[in-house]
C-alpha cells in the first residue's frame, strides 16, 4: 500500500503544479524567485516520510518538513504536509472508515507529537508567521502541554489548516470534494482542478493572504476570486483563459499567493485517488 500511496501524492502535487492558479505558482505562471523543480523536489521527499508505518503522526510531518527545508533551503510544502499527513497515516492504519480514522489519528496525537509539529513550523516558518503576536503564538512557546487538536482549535477560526485538524477537515470532504466530482463530469480534469483552486479562493479568505496582509488585503483577494469564479461557474465550458492570466498578473504584481488554497486543492486531489483507488468508505 505504501509505495501505492507515495504514488497517488506525488501525481496530486504534479496535477496541482500543471495549472494555472490565479497567485499561485505552476508550471507555466511562476512566482518569481520559486521553482517548479523544487516544488517537484520537495514533493519527492515528503512522500519518503508520509508512507512510513513506523512513524507517528508527530514524526511524520517534523522529519518531512525538516528534510525538505534542508534540501531547498526555504518553504515550499508546509501546508500540503500539514494536511496530508494525518490522511496518509490514516489510511496506513487500513481503516473501515477513512473520515473516522482520520479524526482518531488527530485526537489520539500524543502531546510529544504536537511538540514536534510545532517545531516543524518553526522550522519552516511560513509566510506571515512572525506577524502574528495574539494568544497561542507558537513562537514564544518552548514545550507545549497541549495536544495537536486543542493547539488547532485556538487558531481554527482565522486559520483553514488548522480548521481541517478541528472539523475533521469539513471543508474538503463536505465542499471540496463533491463539488470537484461534479466538476469532473462536465469539464476537462485540468479544468476541473482550476475550478476547484477557484472555488477555495472564493469561499473564504485564504490563511496565508490574512497572515501577511492582514483581512483587508485578504477579503479584498477574495472577492475578487468570486466575481471571475461566478462568471467561470455560470459558463464552464467557456473559454475564460484571458480572465485568469488577468487576475493571475496582478496577484503576482503584489505577491498575492493564495498559498493555502493551493493546498487545499492538492490535500483533495489526494482524497478523489483514495477513494477511487482504495475503495474505502468515507
Amino acid at each position: 500500500m505504501s509505495e501505492q500511496l507515495k504514488t497517488i501524492y506525488l501525481e496530486s502535487c504534479l496535477e496541482e503544479l500543471k495549472v494555472n492558479k490565479p497567485g499561485n505558482h505552476s508550471l507555466h505562471s511562476k512566482i518569481i524567485g520559486m521553482y517548479s523543480e523544487k516544488f517537484l523536489l520537495v514533493s519527492k521527499i515528503s512522500a519518503k516520510f508520509l508512507v512510513k508505518e513506523n512513524l507517528s503522526l508527530g514524526e511524520m510531518i517534523f522529519y518531512s518538513t525538516k528534510k525538505c527545508i534542508d534540501s531547498i533551503n526555504s518553504n515550499y510544502n508546509l501546508g500540503i504536509i500539514l494536511l496530508c499527513a494525518p490522511l496518509m497515516k490514516a489510511l496506513l492504519q487500513k481503516p473501515v472508515n477513512l473520515r473516522k480514522e482520520l479524526e482518531k489519528v488527530i485526537k489520539n496525537a500524543e502531546t510529544f507529537e504536537c511538540n514536534l509539529i510545532i517545531d516543524a513550523i518553526k522550522y519552516a516558518n511560513p509566510g506571515g508567521l512572525k506577524k502574528y503576536n495574539g494568544v497561542s503564538n507558537i513562537l514564544e512557546r518552548k514545550k507545549e502541554k497541549k495536544k495537536i487538536y486543542e493547539i488547532m482549535l485556538i487558531s481554527s477560526s482565522w486559520d483553514r489548516i488548522s480548521k481541517c485538524y478541528v472539523d475533521n477537515y469539513s471543508e474538503i470532504f463536505d465542499f471540496g470534494l463533491p463539488f470537484f466530482s461534479n466538476l469532473k463530469k462536465k469539464v476537462s480534469r485540468e479544468k476541473a482542478i482550476q475550478m476547484l483552486y477557484l472555488g477555495y479562493a472564493s469561499k473564504s479568505p485564504d490563511s496565508h493572504l490574512l497572515r501577511k496582509f492582514g483581512s483587508c488585503k485578504a477579503n479584498a483577494v477574495m472577492r475578487m476570486f468570486r466575481i471571475l469564479s461566478l462568471q467561470i461557474f455560470r459558463n464552464p465550458n467557456k473559454n475564460f483563459d484571458y480572465q485568469i492570466k488577468l487576475l493571475d498578473t496582478y496577484l503576482k504584481k503584489f505577491k498575492y499567493n493564495p498559498g493555502t488554497c493551493a493546498d487545499l486543492t492538492v490535500t483533495t486531489l489526494l482524497i478523489d485517488k483514495i477513494k477511487d483507488i482504495f475503495n474505502v468508505p468515507l
